[in-house]
């Protein structure tokens, strides 16, 4: 077929020269560029996540453009019948398919004109922080090609009808189809919503969101876009059509041929699909797999081959449809990659299939239960996505993949484990922390094994040790929680075996959240019910954990809290600051030690309710933080932050004044013997509540927002110290936390001055309280100073002069008290108004000026018009008269 070019290109000049010289289209654009503005920056999530990215915006642009392409394209056809310029239209050389082609290309110039004109949030993003490039150009991408498809389909619209307001409003529907098509299918059975997925635009558009441009999507679109442009040829071709065709209406012909293309087209997006080519255009390249696990399958002996069996539902739910994506692409490379050394096998698994019973009985994977809404019905979902690892006798199972799991690195880790048969030991020494679970017979309740053991025994061969006796064990590592619980005895006996260079993971805390009765500051026994307390044998008292640690070189204050006024989520604004977030957008650039490689890379932590640790001053041994606070930060009192009854110690209310002490806190350190190899090699961390289960369930769950590096830390901390850094790199892989830089920074001035602010508040209040004490003490010196009066009358005026004095001081103490709350509150709520500013100008800035260049010269053009129409009509005139 001979497509003349030169048509098209005149037919598309014609329609964009006709749009720009019209105001109209201006004001088309100016409303789409302030209308995108505001859903990308208007939205309260916007400054509640924190986050430099479109993320707003990629989840309703699809609904934008609902109303927007419709308006572009109801004139396309409609205006050329109404204003009878069709029928010229159509009689020039050109096919039928050439004038659809033209006319496309000029509708979607307009469309290129306004996304090209919308670039201008990318500079609202680099103003305020440092956005992924690559992510923002794969979102452009995926809104260029999704305003291109439905502009296909709101030009089919416009052929059908002269009046543009239906044309609007069919254009509008059929758009909408390919929006509303899944939950609208989702209510005749799984089935049907599962074909919905297939079409609608939402699967295809969340790759480039994501910054994946994959051949799924290119796809989906060209293909969709294809066949709307087809539809345009036929109905633009009825004019020529015959009244039957072999006995048949062209009608039918034309509907069947349609159908078939549908069905073909549709095949061909399911057969790609099962194709995993895509590019990963972020700037973290985390949809590819990194050169750590191209090295770790290249050092796999080819004479012991790793086996992989997946068993993976056709059918998840909608949230899961990405994981499902990513697993099967990443599996698909490692047994490209793999070579002879890595076979992987991946079954597309139902329920009560053969290969659902053989994921069951060889090696327990069971289908995960996942709710879900589909249409107008809430349904539960039964869900395989398990993966079996074999190497000769060894055999490693991930019998499912949460939403939070990170995909590479818990497959790379279970074919490096069956790969190499001997594991490292690691023991875990027994404390009151009970890590592993069991019957507790101080509480009489029963406990479940920490979710930190289980991840340590996916890599490492974990052992239970006890220091009631001397320690003999040979052991790669050791992992001691809350060593502050244990008897001296058993204190002495850990103290000796670390001496011997043993590898130590030391975990500390001044409250641990987990049961607060087993802080250091308690007394041996107070975790227990107190209706059980006196029945049976008592625990021994606790240990010197002071001197325990000197030995070590570190200095502890088990009764010092520390507390941090930095938190980069707004969307937690209600913490206590005792939860600390340690992040390297806190202004400390110290707070990571990049130089220690349990801590490179990573981005953001948290740790509640603290201690911090030195080094002892007459330690020779090697100190090394490893981490630390930001700089607004200060410390508490154990009894300022709990309150003790009958039944036990709790938190108190979050009352105490918190006063920044103008230095940083650690929160972590490496203390090890340089000039002895085989010496001390231990690293403390003043937390044990960083890995509790609340962490593993926010990074199963993949919880929004809440990216936390505490079980990496925990993982790449044991690393370190068994020698073994392999997974450190893979581990630490993530998404960048690129964070509104400009708002913390003001966020952050504001904080700083109110810290200022209280300080002077409570100096003052402390001035004006000694000169009240110092009032009273001269008035009572001065009875005491007099000669006129004996003794005994002395002390009765001294007393009752003391008595009104101590009155009006306790006055005075309380206006001085309320005079600083006021002080304080005030102070708070300024710098609250003050962050709303800040908010409402972004807002502004964003949604206000991005349009006025293009407003502008619409109003230009309008005047423009008018200024020639004046003229003509002058022109007009002379030549009458």
């Amino acid at each position: 077929m001979n497509i003349n070019w030169t048509v098209i290109k005149a037919i598309a000049k014609r329609d964009l020269r006709l749009y720009f010289s019209n105001p109209t289209g201006y004001v088309f654009i100016t409303l789409f560029i302030f209308i995108s503005a505001a859903a990308a920056f208007w939205r309260d999530r916007f400054f509640l996540n924190n986050l430099a990215n479109l993320d707003q915006l990629n989840g309703v642009f699809p609904y934008l453009l609902l109303f927007f392409v419709p308006a572009i394209t109801m004139g396309v056809w409609a205006d050329e019948r109404k204003q009878g310029t069709d029928e010229l239209l159509l009689t020039l050389p050109a096919t039928d398919l050439e004038v659809v082609l033209g006319k496309y290309a000029s509708t979607l110039g307009i469309y290129t004109a306004a996304v090209v004109l919308s670039l201008s949030h990318l500079i609202v993003l680099f103003w305020l922080g440092s956005p992924d490039l690559g992510l923002m150009l794969s979102n452009y991408l995926g809104y260029w090609l999704l305003g291109a498809t439905f502009i296909s389909a709101g030009m089919v619209a416009s052929l059908l009808s002269a009046n543009v307001t239906v044309a609007f409003i069919l254009g509008a529907i059929f758009c909408s189809l390919f929006v509303w098509i899944e939950p609208i299918l989702g209510a005749f059975g799984a089935r049907a919503a599962d074909l919905g997925g297939r079409v609608s635009v939402f699967p295809h558009f969340e790759d480039f969101a994501r910054g994946v441009v994959s051949l799924n999507a290119l796809a989906y679109f060209v293909s969709v876009t294809g066949f709307m442009l087809y539809l345009n040829v036929v109905l633009l071709g009825r004019r020529h059509w015959p009244q039957e065709a072999d006995g048949y209406k062209m009608g039918a012909h034309q509907l069947v041929r349609a159908a078939a293309l549908a069905t073909a087209i549709i095949s061909l997006g399911v057969f790609v699909g099962r194709g995993s080519a895509r590019l990963d255009v972020t700037g973290e390249r985390l949809h590819t797999l990194s050169k750590n696990t191209r090295q770790l399958v290249d050092e796999i002996s080819a004479e012991r081959p790793v086996f992989v069996q997946a068993f993976i539902s056709l059918e998840v739910p909608r949230d899961y449809v990405q994981i499902r994506r990513n697993l099967i692409g990443q599996l698909k490379e490692i047994d490209a990659i793999g070579g002879d050394k890595v076979h992987v096998v991946i079954h597309d698994t139902e329920m009560y299939s053969e290969e659902a019973r053989d994921a069951r009985e060889k090696y327990g994977i069971t289908p995960m239960e996942i709710p879900e809404v589909q249409g107008s019905r809430a349904r539960v979902s039964r869900v395989f996505m398990g993966v079996a690892f074999m190497c000769g006798a060894e055999e490693d199972v991930i019998p499912f993949f949460d939403r939070g799991l990170p995909t590479e690195y818990e497959l790379g880790r279970s074919i490096r484990v069956v790969a190499r048969t001997q594991r490292k030991r690691i023991g875990v020494v027994t404390t009151q922390a009970n890590m592993f679970g069991g019957f507790d017979f101080n509480t009489f309740a029963s406990k479940p094994v920490w979710a930190v053991v289980e991840e340590l025994e996916k890599q490492y061969e974990v052992v239970q040790i006890a220091a009631s006796d001397s320690m003999t064990e040979k052991l790669d590592g050791l992992l001691v929680s809350l060593p502050s619980s244990m008897a001296q005895e058993d204190m002495d006996n850990l103290r000796d075996y670390i001496e011997t260079g043993v590898p130590t993971l030391l975990l500390l805390d001044p409250l641990p959240i987990v049961e607060i009765g087993l802080s250091p500051s308690e007394e041996s026994g107070s975790n227990i019910n107190p209706f059980m307390r006196n029945k049976g044998p008592q625990p021994k008292p606790k240990g010197d954990i002071h001197a325990f640690l000197n030995t070590f070189g570190v200095q502890w204050n088990k009764a010092q809290i520390v507390w941090d006024a930095y938190n980069p989520h707004p969307d937690l604004a209600n913490v206590r600051p005792e939860v600390v977030f340690v992040g390297r957008a806190n202004n400390n650039p110290e707070s990571f030690n990049d130089g220690f490689p349990a801590v490179n890379g990573l981005q953001e932590l948290v740790l509640l309710f603290s201690g911090t640790i030195n080094k002892a001053p007459s330690s020779n041994l090697t100190f090394e933080p490893i981490l630390r606070t930001s700089k607004v930060s200060g410390s508490l009192n154990y009894n300022q932050v709990v309150q003790r009854s009958f039944f036990g110690v709790t938190l108190a209310p979050a009352n105490s004044r918190r006063v920044p002490t103008a230095t940083d806190y650690a929160l972590a350190a490496h203390v090890h013997d340089e000039a002895d190899s085989a010496g001390v090699d231990i690293i403390v961390i003043a937390d044990l509540d960083f890995i509790s289960q609340q962490f593993f369930e926010i990074r199963r769950r993949g919880v929004e927002n809440l990216n936390f590096d505490n079980i990496s830390l925990f993982l790449n901390c044991m690393d370190v110290l068994v020698g073994d850094e392999s997974f450190i790199a893979l581990r630490n892989r993530r998404v960048k936390h690129r964070t509104l830089e400009t708002v913390e920074d003001k966020i952050r001035a504001f904080s700083e001055e109110r810290a200022v602010e209280e300080q002077q508040a409570e100096a003052g209040a402390q001035r004006a309280l000694s000169q009240a004490q110092h009032r009273l003490d001269e008035k009572v010196s001065e009875v005491r100073r007099r000669d006129d009066l004996d003794e005994q009358t002395k002390n009765i005026m001294a007393r009752n002069l003391q008595e009104v004095e101590n009155r009006r001081f306790e006055a005075a103490k309380a206006t001085i008290a309320a005079e600083r709350n006021a002080k304080i509150d005030r102070s708070k709520e300024i710098m609250e108004s003050q962050v709303r500013a800040i908010q409402g100008n972004i807002k502004t800035l964003a949604g206000l000026l991005p349009p006025i260049p293009v407003f502008a010269v619409g109003i230009g053009i309008l005047l423009r018009r008018r200024r020639r129409e004046k003229e003509g009509a002058a022109a007009a005139r002379r030549l009458r008269s």
